[in-house]
């Protein structure tokens, strides 16, 4: 009989050789997706172990990922440090390993990647040490050379923020704005603008890390605003969002047009963590993410600690430690993040569950796509645990 460690080596090996496709295939609205895990090899270093946040892009089918952060040594309650990455590393589908092809001009993560008519865009983000303004347009030619071109800089600092793009138009929004929860909403036309311009914040709590992607119905841009949290302040609690916000950009206006209820057990599910894109002009398919009830108790504990008026700083910084220290060594299975691809129907406002999967159980992945192909670049297993598979989806019909 073999050791688990062999088993474990043997799953790996394969992995790294050719990827493994998944028997993960259901239909649901007339669609059918294969989930295939990614080769490893060429990661090095501490790219072994996994980055969340990256940037990325698919452009003329060839898959580029850069940047991304995680915790290489200790965790942070241990006196660890998060790491942040600036390789540029292109999918070599010859070679069916990594290589890198480039780098960042910082190390970063956190930030939106979109795709453009002529490439994709890398806005915002954030550093070890500072919240970034910067844009880039990134474009790869016929011999695998990347490009960064300096595109209009945000008109603040943004992270953990999410983004989308039509027809060369992009939103951006949400997340942490000049280091504060924004309820914010930018946009820029890739072809003809020079400078961002703000529009109508969208309502209710501001939020960290929700996804967002954009429709086109009879000439009219919507924007879809779903999942992300907030942290609490000083007169609000920790909550997650679980309201589907809608911008319509003809009419300048938001408005509600559905909940995040799962259709079983009619309880409310998290998209905070999540990555999200369009479907035929008409569905947004979300993956991952974390759980709704798990990390609202987390958030909520912290937040407690950090308002108790009753516990001076000494001991509030051994409470911490004593959750942390809780909190960040459970099990993978203990943290419950999302296995579902869901879909939300924007003409029925109805939810429907594709599949559930291991695979897709992650937060902080990086997703990009073009029409019915995507990549679900890495991210998180659990807090502090990233893996280094990125998985690829086809959608059928």
């Amino acid at each position: 009989m073999k050791s688990k460690t062999t088993k474990l080596t043997i799953k790996l090996f394969l992995i790294s050789l050719f990827g493994i496709v998944l028997s993960c295939t259901t239909k649901s609205n007339n669609m059918k997706l294969n989930l295939t895990q990614m080769p490893v090899n060429g990661l090095t270093g501490n790219l072994q172990k996994g980055v969340s946040a990256t940037y990325a892009a698919l452009i003329d089918g060839k898959l580029i990922v850069a940047g991304g952060a995680n915790f290489p040594d200790k965790l942070g309650f241990e006196g660890g440090s998060k790491a942040f990455y600036d390789e540029i590393m292109l999918f070599d589908n010859t070679q069916n390993a990594w290589r890198q092809i480039g780098k960042l001009p910082q190390l970063s993560a956190y930030g939106v990647s979109v795709p453009i008519s002529d490439g994709a865009l890398w806005i915002g983000g954030n550093t070890a040490t500072e919240s970034l303004t910067n844009c880039y347009k990134v474009t790869l030619d016929d011999n695998d050379s990347v490009t960064l071109d300096a595109f209009p800089a945000l008109p603040s600092t943004m992270d953990n923020f999410a983004g989308c793009s039509l027809n060369d138009v992009i939103f951006v929004g949400g997340g942490s704005e000049n280091g504060k929860p924004s309820n914010s909403l930018y946009c820029i036309n890739a072809k003809t603008d020079t400078n961002w311009t703000k529009l109508p914040d969208f309502p209710g709590t501001a939020r960290v890390q929700p996804i967002m992607a954009s429709i086109e119905k009879e000439g009219i841009t919507f924007v879809y605003l779903l999942g992300g949290f907030f942290g609490g302040n000083a007169t609000e609690k920790p909550t997650m969002a679980t309201d589907v916000l809608r911008y319509d950009v003809a009419a300048q206006k938001w408005e509600k047009v559905g909940e995040q209820i799962d259709v079983d057990s009619q309880k409310p599910f998290s998209l905070g963590g999540a990555t999200a894109m369009p479907v035929d002009n008409r569905y947004i398919l979300c993956l991952g993410g974390v759980n709704h009830d798990v990390f609202l108790d987390a958030i909520t504990t912290q937040y407690n600690i950090a308002n108790d008026t009753t516990t001076s700083a000494e001991e509030k910084g051994q409470l911490n430690y004593n959750f942390s220290k809780n909190y960040m060594t459970q099990p993978i299975e203990y943290y419950k993040f999302n296995p579902e691809c869901r879909v939300f129907d924007t003409e029925t406002g109805i939810w429907t569950t594709l599949l559930a999967s291991p695979d897709l159980a992650r937060a902080g992945a990086t997703l990009v796509y073009n029409k019915k192909e995507f990549y679900a670049v890495q991210g998180e297993l659990k807090p502090g645990v990233r893996s280094a598979v990125t998985i690829k989806g086809e959608l059928k019909q």
